[in-house]
């Protein structure tokens, strides 16, 4: 094992996730072999099959798991507002982080799972927060004035994705953070759209440390009208690459890296895989695609 401290990653899934956080974690270990990696996740109705799956592919790197259940009444009263086909109400215990890790864990970068590590970890894990409780990446609809309007904050305050998150542990709970977003959420859930990255974004609009895109580069940078312009090389080469809108295992899509997605797929159980070993989803693909390759219809994302 390194010298150096050994880095600690939180995800948060349930069962329809599993083969999505493996592919996860072995971006992060195909690209990070000289650290150490403790994945902490937080698990509702994974069964022993599923966790053993994870641990084997961490055991591979030498490195570890641990397995995390919340108590559901935790949440009672709790919603989804936005994607609400996409998630569900165990992504509020990205709020209650700091309760549900070892107390001897002072720092965290939490993941959403539909994420490639592409580069090294690291620099990222050990950005100095100081006084602040959270290291963000500005969020791809940040310049919606409907945001601030909601949650009542300033827009050159800015408001960042939750989907990469590095965690001042000891803040949040020197401050009891937990508590404070179950008590927003009762004041507040008539005013939340975005779920728990509302809540966060809430708490921590003047108390967090912004950091470069490079460490969450989300899918609407990738578009022919994107919100925000990249270079070249700064798309083709983020650290950490983020699909938030079309998943790479979707029939149809378009995103250019999306091909990353399946390489790293190949080092867990699931590989070849495909949606397109599929005939029916290849048909499908075709006809949905098909403006797009008569030039009817204008290219959704660039071409790098």
């Amino acid at each position: 094992m390194p010298v150096t401290s050994s880095i600690h990653i939180a995800f948060n899934i349930d069962q329809n996730y599993v083969r999505f956080c493996a592919v996860t974690m072995a971006s992060i270990f195909e690209n990070n072999k000289e650290d150490h990696i403790v994945a902490h996740i937080i698990q509702d109705g994974l069964n022993e099959h599923d966790k053993q799956e994870l641990r084997s592919l961490a055991a591979q790197y030498g490195n570890e798991v641990n397995f995390y259940s919340p108590d559901p009444k935790v949440l009672e009263g709790f919603t989804i507002r936005k994607f609400k086909k996409r998630i569900t109400l165990a992504t509020y215990y990205r709020c209650l982080i700091s309760e549900i890790l070892p107390q001897n864990i002072d720092k965290v970068i939490y993941l959403d799972c539909d994420i490639l590590v592409l580069g090294k970890i690291r620099p990222f894990y050990d950005v100095d927060l100081g006084e602040n409780g959270v290291g963000v990446v500005d969020d791809m609809g940040s310049d919606d004035d409907i945001r601030y309007e909601i949650l009542r904050y300033p827009k050159e305050c800015s408001y960042f994705n939750a989907g990469v998150l590095l965690i001042n542990l000891s803040y949040w709970r020197a401050n009891n953070i937990s508590e404070q977003c179950v008590d927003y959420y009762h004041k507040n859930h008539d005013r939340i759209l975005f779920n728990d990255q509302d809540i966060l974004n809430a708490l921590f609009y003047n108390k967090k440390t912004t950091l470069p895109y490079k460490w969450n580069m989300q899918d609407a940078f990738y578009r022919t009208k994107s919100p925000k312009q990249f270079t070249n090389d700064e798309l083709l080469h983020p650290v950490i690459l983020h699909f938030t809108n079309r998943k790479p295992w979707d029939y149809d899509n378009q995103h250019p890296l999306k091909d990353l997605f399946f390489h790293y797929q190949n080092f867990t159980s699931w590989k070849g895989m495909h949606p397109h070993n599929n005939i029916k989803n290849v048909l499908k693909r075709f006809f949905r695609l098909l403006p797009f390759y008569l030039g009817v219809r204008a290219p959704k994302y660039k071409s790098l």
